[in-house]
């Protein structure tokens, strides 16, 4: 799924910041045809996607301390933001009821046509650093997969 996709769906971004409830799409601007890599919504758009950049600049910070992908995130997002050639954000101002349906609409409009961007249902809310002890089983699974030379963490990091 690209920007063009949403505005044809939805209409033109907000000019200015939505510091209410609305969606927002991240987009690779740096990309060809501008790829949308996360569809999200909150009660305050500006607030939301400040906090998303400060946690990317905390993956990007751990991965530069020599840590794994798994230890460095702490949501889908991140890595995905990290990696991005030039990760904007378009904002939509929409009530709450409205936000919350049209943020489901778009991810399953991406689906539909083979689009759906990277982030989109890897959640939230993982906890950064070391998950070894978590009691959460898709936490054991993924910190054994990045642990030592496994061969999961050697196609995910080929220069780890």
């Amino acid at each position: 799924m690209d920007i063009g996709t949403i505005r044809a769906a939805i209409g033109p971004e907000s000019p200015a910041e939505v510091t209410g409830s609305g969606i927002y799409a991240w987009v690779d601007a740096g990309s060809v045809g501008h790829p949308v890599l996360y569809i999200g919504k909150s009660g305050n758009v500006a607030r939301r996607t400040r906090d998303e950049r400060t946690w990317t600049e905390q993956f990007r910070n751990a991965r530069r301390r020599g840590n794994t992908l798994w230890y460095s995130a702490g949501c889908g997002l991140s890595p995905v933001l990290a990696a991005a050639a030039d990760p904007q954000v378009f904002m939509w101002a929409l009530g709450k009821e409205e936000a919350s349906a049209t943020e489901t609409a778009l991810i399953r409009l991406a689906a539909m046509t083979g689009g759906t961007p990277p982030a989109q249902g890897a959640g939230w809310g993982w906890g950064r650093g070391d998950q070894a002890g978590s009691a959460d089983p898709v936490h054991q699974l993924l910190s054994r997969w990045f642990e030592g030379d496994h061969m999961v963490r050697q196609i995910a990091e080929p220069n780890a």
